[in-house]
């Protein structure tokens, strides 16, 4: 049984290769013809398992999936769909890599779970996401895995600390975040597991962008000083809607499979993240 990749040159998916975990598929997919090549051409069969980290969420930032949306429908869309059935030609397992950005809201603070439907289409890229899913619950074998404003210890274009760091005034409403460390570990157990089904991957309690913020200042670089201003405010000068939401992860938890606290896990990524940047007010 072996692991494949595809994106493995994307956030998520070099990190599961450096680590070990699967290998590149080095795969080019334009059609389903090219997905079933793909799978021939690498010997992926019954019981191996093919990760899609392909995916568009916008450079650099999600305004981009508005004017581009041919690029992201193939890739958030698509994609995932002739992976679906490359592996059911094949008898192997898709595991995809999807977002908690489908849903909006404070849900009458209730966090959402996998059995709420997604609530949230005012960016092209929530609905080409959303659309994946509808698409992927027809499949079995699926494990469906949502991510949600990744933080990670290593600086980077996707990493939310970066992005963060590049203004000096942002909103800051509460929502959800995903540790990537965290995730890298629930995504190698829920996969050992043959886990099937959507499950939320974030860390237990909600955050602000002013505490990551805060953070940042204290840990990283003192110097620097952010300002707020209103999600009406923002949506004013942005072609993409913003989704702010929080997510339940009892299903990942009822698992096995418990996240670090999200206060705790966040810190000590701001740690990391302070030594890979080392001290730099350079984002």
């Amino acid at each position: 049984m072996a692991n494949f990749v595809f994106g493995e040159k994307g956030f998520v998916g070099s990190r599961l290769v450096a680590e070990g975990f699967a290998k590149p598929a080095n795969a080019r997919l334009l059609s389903e013809k090219d997905a079933q090549d793909a799978f021939k051409s690498l010997g992926i069969s019954k019981g191996d398992s093919a990760i899609n980290c392909i995916g568009k969420t916008g450079s650099p930032n999600v305004d981009w999936c508005e004017f581009h949306k041919h690029e992201t429908f193939l890739a958030n869309t698509l994609v995932p769909y002739w992976l679906a059935k490359a592996c059911e030609s094949s008898g192997a397992r898709l595991v995809h890599l999807s977002t908690g950005c489908i849903f909006q809201g404070s849900n009458n603070g209730i966090p959402f779970t996998e059995e709420d439907f997604p609530n949230y289409y005012r960016s092209f890229y929530s609905r080409s996401k959303a659309m994946a899913e509808d698409m992927l619950s027809e499949f079995p074998k699926t494990l469906i895995l949502r991510l949600r404003m990744p933080v990670d210890s290593k600086p980077g274009p996707k990493n939310l600390i970066t992005k963060l760091a590049r203004y000096e005034k942002i909103i800051s409403e509460e929502n959800s975040i995903t540790v990537v460390d965290d995730f890298i570990n629930a995504l190698k157990f829920l996969a050992g597991k043959n886990a099937e089904g959507v499950f939320n991957v974030v860390n237990p309690q909600p955050t602000t962008h002013r505490q990551i913020a805060e953070l940042y200042s204290e840990i990283v670089d003192p110097s620097k000083k952010f300002s707020y201003f209103s999600l009406e405010e923002l949506e004013k000068i942005t072609a993409a809607k913003r989704s702010n939401c929080v997510l339940s992860c009892k299903k990942l938890e009822n698992a096995g499979f418990k996240m670090r606290n999200t206060a705790e896990a966040l810190r000590q990524c701001m740690i990391e993240y302070g030594k890979s940047a080392k001290f730099s007010c350079q984002p």
